[in-house]
């Protein structure tokens, strides 16, 4: 994977933010323009999951915080846990569980698959539309859309389906997921497999919310919250 420091101050504590599938780092400049601070940490924006393994400069710097607190969207989730992370406090999945292709608690096998081979600009549209249901004609998302290529995209979420494949044999995180939030009317993620996998984990639904959950959310404290 890839990380972009977003803020990085010596500020005591730490905020991991592992983004979506194929996404890039102008969702976060967006949110941080728009006043989506960290509160008092650092933030460090994961992304590109072709990689799983946590970029050196990162797992390095982990030891020097007081605090790791996590937040993670939609792919993202199941990337966080098996970056090879440990110490992890406060942990919150946002429309996204730790089973990528489950026909009960992720992303149904036959979807999954459909959105890998048909993947091209003409299908990336359609799926933004469904991403972002209800707000399809928002000003704000030409700033939150990301500038990846819809090859680059494709050859990720490729390599996300053979990791996802062989799941077992990737270590098991040491942490939890602390909280997950749902989104009633996510297209992507179907809020009935949300439930299911955050069984005995704390949920917290918004029945409006899409799959993209951040109009939805004021700031990263309380996306921790």
């Amino acid at each position: 994977m890839k990380a972009e420091w977003i803020v990085r101050e010596g500020r005591p504590d730490l905020l991991l933010f592992f983004n979506g599938w194929g996404m890039d780092r102008r969702l976060v400049d967006h949110l941080m323009s728009t006043g989506f601070a960290p509160g008092g940490h650092d933030l460090v924006m994961l992304f590109d999951y072709r990689e799983l393994a946590l970029p050196a400069g990162v797992a390095e710097g982990l030891a020097g915080y007081r605090s790791v607190d996590l937040v993670a969207w939609s792919l993202g989730v199941w990337a966080a846990m098996h970056a090879g992370l440990d110490g992890i406090g406060r942990a919150v999945a946002l429309n996204g569980t730790p089973f990528p292709i489950d026909a009960e608690r992720g992303i149904p096998p036959g979807i999954f698959r459909g959105t890998l081979d048909n993947w091209s600009d003409a299908t990336r549209g359609r799926f933004e539309r469904r991403m972002f249901a209800g707000f399809e004609s928002d000003l704000r998302l030409d700033a939150v859309r990301s500038g990846r290529s819809s090859a680059d995209q494709k050859e990720e979420l490729r390599s996300i389906a053979a990791a996802a494949s062989g799941t077992a044999a990737l270590p098991d995180s040491p942490w939890r997921f602390t909280k997950a939030v749902i989104g009633g009317k996510d297209l992507i993620f179907p809020p009935e497999n949300q439930r299911s996998a955050w069984q005995g984990t704390e949920v917290d639904e918004i029945a409006d919310m899409p799959h993209f959950p951040f109009f939805h959310l004021a700031g990263w404290p309380e996306a921790t919250a």
